[in-house]
C-alpha cells in the first residue's frame, strides 16, 4: 500500500485495484483521450495540459472507473465515498487524490510500452513530417 500526503495534510493510502477494475480505468482514460488532437507539431504547453485535465475531470466514464478504484484506498484511514469530499478542506484534496489513484492503477500497464515501441517511434515521427 502506497501513501501520499495530500495538500491538506491528509494521508491517502492506495492499494492497486484488481486487474479488471484497473483495466476499466485505463480503458476509460484511453477512450476519452482519443478525442484530444495531439500530433508531432502539438506544443506541450498550458493549453495541452488544460485540455488533458478538462477531459479527465469532466468524463463520467473516468469518474465511474475511479470511484471503483477508490474503494481500495483510504483517506486518513477511512473508506472513501462522496462524503469524504464534503468538508471544504477535503475538496482541495479531491483532484490530487484522483491523479494519484489513477497513476497507481495505470502505470503498471504502461511500464513496458516504451520498450515495445521504441523502434517504431522514430518511424512514426518521420511519417508525420
Amino acid at each position: 500500500m502506497r501513501e501520499y500526503t495530500l495538500p491538506s495534510g491528509a494521508v491517502l493510502k492506495i492499494q492497486p485495484a484488481p486487474f479488471r477494475d484497473a483495466r476499466a480505468l485505463y480503458q476509460a482514460i484511453l477512450e476519452e483521450a482519443r478525442a484530444l488532437k495531439i500530433d508531432a507539431e502539438t506544443e506541450i504547453d498550458v493549453n495541452l495540459m488544460k485540455d488533458l485535465m478538462c477531459t479527465a475531470f469532466s468524463s463520467k466514464k473516468i469518474e465511474a472507473a475511479l470511484d471503483v478504484c477508490f474503494k481500495r484506498a483510504l483517506y486518513n484511514d477511512g473508506r472513501i465515498s462522496d462524503d469524504t469530499w464534503e468538508p471544504e478542506a477535503a475538496r482541495g484534496d479531491y483532484m490530487p487524490a484522483c491523479i494519484e489513484v489513477a497513476k497507481e492503477n495505470i502505470l503498471p500497464f504502461t511500464k513496458s510500452l516504451y520498450s515495445q515501441f521504441e523502434s517504431v517511434l522514430p518511424k512514426i515521427k518521420g511519417s508525420l513530417k
